[in-house]
């Protein structure tokens, strides 16, 4: 009669870690140092000056961003824990998915709701930038949408006995709010980059303003967007293994790290401001002709304002 030790032994050899465990340990392990990141770049912003003129709204976003990240950081980790420590060498937990499902389920909820105040902090941008109801309204509702569908298929998820079964048969709904999230995320960063490149002037530094406004969402954008396309691949391509995951783990620290960036980075986007003060200069600094007057003033006329409201759109004040 083959003894429990035997009868472990023969199930873990029949059971593939490294597309499993071993991938949501790298993805933990991942995550954990982009997490680090969101803490470095939230305490950042409330040391700098310009938080002081922000909004208590918008503070109050950050500080909610961060809070769900941390609850995203606890979940991930706990999961791994149960299996990895809890039930080491343990075959039958790995069979038995209930509490994979369960915090799977809500790490995915988790990046939903960070998904969705990310993006909507972005519509809003290209509402006070455009004004233009149909494009702020398109990608409003594929934001909406984007939350729907991954609020949907985690919920159904808690209905089924393990995760592979649900991923299977949750395929469509799954696939689909993937697809979501990547028209959502192109089309914020198109109509930013359209709306900005049309505020163009023939003023420099309001052109260089908003080149460096366009390199920072065509970045931050363009990073999450192929984060999410290579989930969706990775879902349709193997969707009973945790490849997805892995991608999955670290998607909301994306968002909120765009949204953190865009805020950091609003120096980068001014540059250096004007170190000359627009009034009088007395000519007493500057050196005389011979013959001349000494003293006196000289107007300095005011340059002209740029074509694009930096603090009225929000993008950099």
């Amino acid at each position: 009669m083959a003894c429990p030790e035997d009868i472990n032994a023969l199930i873990l050899s029949q059971v593939e870690l490294g597309p499993t465990t071993g991938v949501g340990y790298l993805g933990v392990a991942i995550s954990s140092m982009i997490y680090g990141v969101t803490c470095i770049q939230t305490f950042h912003y409330f040391r700098s000056p310009r938080c002081g003129n922000d909004t208590t709204y918008l503070k109050s976003v950050v500080v909610a961003l961060w809070l769900l990240d941390t609850a995203h950081q606890a979940i991930i980790i706990s999961s791994l824990y149960h299996y990895l420590i809890l039930n080491y060498a343990n075959p039958v937990a790995l069979l038995k998915a209930h509490w994979c499902v369960w915090s799977i389920g809500t790490e995915i909820i988790i990046n939903a709701v960070i998904a969705f105040i990310v993006e909507s902090f972005f519509v809003v941008r290209i509402w006070k930038l455009s004004r233009n109801a149909n494009v702020s309204g398109v990608c409003m509702l594929f934001t909406v949408a984007h939350l729907t569908m991954n609020l949907v298929f985690p919920i159904k998820t808690f209905f089924y006995p393990g995760l592979v079964e649900a991923a299977t048969k949750l395929k469509p709904i799954g696939s689909s709010g993937l697809g979501v999230a990547v028209l959502a995320d192109v089309s914020i960063s198109t109509a930013m980059v359209w709306y900005l490149r049309r505020g163009c002037s023939g003023i420099r530094k309001s052109n260089d303003m908003i080149s460096r406004l366009i390199i920072l969402t065509v970045t931050t954008g363009a990073l999450t967007t192929l984060f999410v396309i290579a989930d969706l691949i990775a879902y349709l391509a193997a969707p009973t293994q945790l490849y997805n995951l892995f991608l999955n783990f670290m998607l909301g620290k994306l968002y909120i790290n765009a949204l953190l960036t865009s805020l950091n980075g609003r120096t980068y986007v001014r540059g250096a401001d004007y170190s000359v003060e627009i009034g009088t200069i007395p000519m007493s600094t500057l050196r005389a002709a011979p013959g001349t007057a000494t003293e006196g003033t000289i107007d300095i006329p005011e340059p002209a304002k740029p074509s694009v409201s930096f603090d009225k759109i929000g993008c950099v004040a």
